[in-house]
């Protein structure tokens, strides 16, 4: 399952201890912040946005925008296969930086240490999609 942008910049749209670098950003134990996230997006990183929640909840709503493309790929079926991602998705994945998303950060969490020792580039939401919430109410 896939989302497109409409457009917008940065919206809410219903439907391990390493420092890294990351785009000029630097991470800790592969967390993104809103802000960094924030700031990749504007920087037109290459991003892939993969939400891991069930299909019932991303269709509810996730983070879309227009620099990235965004992806449902729930956690528990990325863990029962033996390739964490299909085809389709993992074709989006190459050379791009995957952020995993969920509800709280904490299963995202899980989804991007599994990417990773599949030997994808992936970091997780601090926060998950609450904190991303949040951030855009304050900005508000």
């Amino acid at each position: 399952m896939s989302k497109k942008s409409n457009g917008s910049p940065l919206f809410w749209t219903k439907r391990d201890s390493d420092t890294i670098g990351l785009g000029g950003i630097t991470l800790q134990n592969h967390i993104l912040t809103t802000i960094q996230l924030s700031e990749m997006l504007e920087k037109k990183v290459p991003v892939l946005l993969l939400d891991v929640r069930d299909a019932e909840k991303f269709v509810s709503g996730s983070l879309v925008h227009e620099n990235a493309s965004t992806q449902n790929v729930p956690y528990l079926l990325m863990k029962e296969q033996d390739k964490p991602l299909v085809e389709e998705t993992e074709k989006l994945a190459q050379n791009v930086q995957i952020v995993t998303l969920c509800t709280t950060g904490n299963k995202a969490q899980k989804a991007a240490a599994l990417l990773r020792e599949h030997g994808f580039h992936a970091n997780a939401l601090e926060g998950g999609l609450t904190a991303w919430k949040e951030q855009l109410n304050e900005t508000k």
